[in-house]
């Protein structure tokens, strides 16, 4: 075998198993939501409406990081939960309560 053979083969075999590999971890995940609302009997897309609802309304008395929230349903014990993972965003010190932190130093 030739080095130009060697080449061609290692340059054509990488990338196809690293595609094939995403290619099937994605179809696993839209597999998995399909079977989610499904079983729920949710329309395609409430999960996602309803995200940008909670993200709306918990904005308004939060300060959180909308771009990090994630809605899913668990279903691993007894009856299927919602679950909402939102990050909060950390607390600013006012200018008064930073130099009174300055000063009692």
């Amino acid at each position: 075998m030739s080095i130009w053979s060697k080449l061609i083969g290692q340059l054509q075999s990488s990338p196809k198993i690293q595609y094939t590999e995403v290619s099937a971890s994605a179809a696993k995940e839209r597999l998995k939501v399909a079977l989610t609302y499904d079983r729920n009997g949710l329309e395609q897309g409430t999960i996602e409406s309803l995200r940008g609802e909670l993200v709306r309304l918990m904005a308004e008395h939060l300060d959180i990081q909308t771009d990090d929230v994630e809605i899913n349903i668990d279903e691993t014990t007894g009856p299927n939960r919602l679950v909402a993972s939102i990050a909060l965003r950390p607390p600013r010190r006012s200018r008064a309560a930073a130099a009174a932190a300055t000063e009692a130093r």
